[in-house]
């Protein structure tokens, strides 16, 4: 299409702007408003000045993401807290614990153990009591259950065996913010 006379007059006269000025940018306030709703319950120039608003908010991004890399490993240090707390309600150290189990081949994790300690907890009381019996056989020093709580459990020595090897955690992606490339993988790692 050709730019002629006509189609000047036509875009001026369709046009919702007046002709003979610059036609305005986007409008800025829609994001003012939505910083003003991020920053809304600061104090002082972080809530009244756009500059205090903008940095406020910029460490309030970047503590949301610290939190939010942090969370797997807080996961994992609650859920052993919780696990240890639970064996020590059954008379049970937390070491011989996880090394009954590792011996006879139960994979189950801390976060698993401490979901089964707060809504199973007759079957972890019951997991427990397999432990103790198994580390009572094995020689270590376990404070028996009291009578009427206890459970009867026969266990023979052939559950006991050597424990798995752990499993290699290989890292994802790039190393050190992408400076460097990851390494190619061996074939035996497959």
């Amino acid at each position: 299409m050709r730019l002629s006379s006509i189609l000047s007059l036509r875009r001026i006269v369709n046009s919702g702007f007046h002709p003979f000025q610059v036609i305005p940018k986007p409008d800025m306030w829609r994001k003012r408003e939505q910083l003003q709703q991020f920053t809304a319950w600061q104090y002082a120039s972080e809530r009244t000045t756009v500059k205090g608003a903008y940095r406020k908010q910029d460490k309030l991004f970047h503590y949301l993401n610290m939190q939010r890399e942090d969370e797997k490993l807080t996961e994992k240090y609650h859920a052993e807290q919780r696990v240890s707390t639970a064996l020590a309600e059954h008379d049970m150290e937390y070491s011989k614990f996880k090394s009954i189990l590792s011996k006879s081949h139960i994979l189950l994790d801390n976060i698993v153990l401490a979901q089964l300690a707060i809504y199973e907890p007759r079957s972890f009381k019951s997991l427990v009591s397999f432990a103790k019996e198994l580390a009572r056989q094995e020689g270590m020093s376990v404070i028996p259950d009291d009578a009427e709580f206890s459970y009867d459990v026969h266990v023979d020595n052939s559950i006991l065996r050597d424990p798995l090897p752990r499993a290699v955690e290989y890292p994802r992606g790039a190393a050190e913010n992408h400076t460097n490339k990851p390494r190619k993988l061996r074939p035996d790692e497959f």
